[in-house]
């Protein structure tokens, strides 16, 4: 493949040698998917409950929990992804 520098490849005088990017590791479907559904979920978690607590104090009651119910999602994210680390998924 060569050295892994590309040269400049217009005449413009502006341009640098730049190193190749490293390949990236790759991830399991499994836990792309994990990853979608939790950030889907954070997502409108957190906006369903910031909408629901413009309300008033009625809405709190309903807005907290909602924004509150993020963080599990997170924690279900970062589970499965070390979980995968160990070779599991």
């Amino acid at each position: 493949m060569g050295s892994g520098v590309h040269p400049d490849e217009d005449d413009d005088g502006f341009g640098f040698e730049t190193e190749a990017a490293e390949p990236a590791e790759q991830v399991s479907s499994v836990i792309a998917i994990i990853r979608i559904i939790a950030v889907l979920g954070m997502g409108l978690s957190i906006s369903f409950g910031l909408f629901i607590s413009l309300v008033g104090v009625k809405g709190l009651l309903v807005g907290v929990p909602s924004m509150l119910a993020a963080i599990p999602l997170f924690f279900l994210m970062q589970y499965a992804e070390k979980w995968a680390a160990r070779g599991r998924l």
